[in-house]
């Protein structure tokens, strides 16, 4: 009797599994949009970030956060730009403002799609009206639900049921979305406290590693010299003493935790926040008397050492990314511009990360960068590479970032990287350089 219930049960689950893959898997993609084209302005989430600082600085008071199409655009081109299989799409009305998504299944061969269309409309708190997945089409009070539960039921908290209330009221236009929200002191403080709570699996033996790195470097004479000193230099010292810990079956996690500790020393404080509690002192991390340098700057520093890091928190294209939406935000007024000698630094650091924690490579840089300080071991020549380029002007020679003539500098930058004996393999090919 229960072998025969249980059969059913199993059944009965199939034919939902079935069910629902039929109604929400669908053949073709709802969003076709072209990342080149969203990311085109991408210097407009510079205001939007401008916003959210200010919002996080005047926690104690009320906040209204506006956001325009362009940014939501600019932002889904980005994660377009970082991971294929994703598209997106907002269209904002003063009726109704919809969200449309669509995500390349694996394993289908092009041919599965899960679509996702989210109708937000105006009213004095947040209203879903609808949400589809596929042909399945949900009520946006019950959509809503769900996924508040889910969230206050993963979290142990009510920190969806919180987030949800702070939404005072939704306005539209014809171009953009404002949100008047609460104070958001209060909302901080539980999400911090549902992050302490969480049970998240942690690297232990990383993390301790990282902050034993990030101890060693900040007591070297050079961290505290008033003259700055190269990248080459930090990585020469902390490599160095990753060969004297570390063995052959520990170099990658040694060279990990040594990247790591230098992202967070000469690159930013806040990658910390992905590795664990690594800094001596909470109130005050650690960092160089003055910036480190590469090719005599301090941005190409920092552009390699951090995109090295992200290529180990996270994929390569995201790192990639990341930089190249950084680069394009520069191109508004008052930025730096947009430049190709950046691109090549986030390009050389995400690579120095590859071939650092490759098992077959990790031991041999660690002896190559540690025995000498040398920039030319791991950076790439930039000179002819464009920088400085205002949008008008980046508009003018390359048009969009998946021109013929921009992706001709960008091969140039990997051609430069291939050329560079570290980056390449025993037989002279590049092997991680697509």
């Amino acid at each position: 009797m229960i072998f025969r219930t249980l059969l059913a049960v199993m059944a009965l689950l199939f034919v939902l599994l079935v069910t629902a893959v039929l109604f929400i898997v669908e053949k073709d993609p709802l969003v076709n949009a072209s990342a080149p084209e969203q990311v085109n302005n991408a210097e407009t989430v510079n205001a939007l970030l401008a916003q959210l600082e200010r919002s996080l600085k005047d926690r104690h008071q009320s906040q209204q956060l506006t956001i325009t199409e362009s940014q939501f655009d600019s932002l889904v081109g980005f994660v377009q730009r970082a991971t294929s299989d994703f598209r997106g799409q907002v269209n904002i009305t003063p009726e109704v403002s919809a969200i449309y998504l669509t995500l390349a299944l694996p394993y289908t061969r092009g041919h599965g799609f899960l679509n996702v269309s989210i109708a937000v409309l105006p009213g004095d708190r947040l209203i879903i009206d609808k949400v589809s997945l596929g042909d399945l089409t949900l009520p946006g009070s019950l959509a809503i639900g769900i996924a508040e539960w889910l969230v206050n039921t993963w979290t142990q908290s009510d920190i969806a049921t919180y987030a949800r209330a702070q939404v005072e009221q939704v306005s539209m236009t014809h171009d953009d979305v404002t949100l008047s929200l609460a104070p958001l002191d209060g909302l901080l403080k539980r999400l911090n406290e549902v992050k302490n709570g969480l049970t998240v699996e942690q690297d232990t033996e990383l993390r301790d590693l990282t902050a034993y790195y990030l101890r060693y470097i900040s007591w070297q004479d050079l961290s505290i010299d008033t003259q700055s000193h190269s990248l080459a230099d930090y990585l020469q010292l902390t490599l160095a003493r990753a060969a004297q810990r570390s063995t052959s079956d520990t170099a990658v996690l040694h060279n990990k935790a040594a990247i790591l500790a230098l992202a967070v020393f000469v690159g930013h404080h806040r990658i910390a926040n992905f590795v664990g509690d690594i800094q001596p002192d909470a109130e005050r991390a650690l960092k160089p008397a003055k910036p480190a340098l590469l090719r005599g700057r301090e941005d190409l520093a920092r552009h390699f050492i951090i995109s090295a890091a992200l290529k180990l928190l996270s994929e390569q294209g995201v790192s990639l990314a990341i930089g190249e939406f950084k680069e394009l935000m520069d191109r508004a007024m008052g930025g730096s511009g947009y430049s190709f000698v950046d691109l090549a630094a986030d390009m050389a650091g995400v690579e120095f990360a590859a071939v650092a924690t490759d098992p077959d490579k990790a031991a041999e840089v660690q002896h190559l960068i540690g025995s000498v300080s040398n920039e030319d071991l791991f950076m790439p020549p930039v000179e002819g590479l464009p920088e400085g380029l205002s949008k008008r002007k980046f508009e003018e020679v390359y048009g969009r970032v998946d021109s013929d003539k921009y992706l001709q500098e960008v091969n140039e930058i990997k051609q430069r990287l291939k050329a560079m004996a570290l980056y390449a393999d025993s037989r002279g090919e590049q092997s991680h350089i697509e």
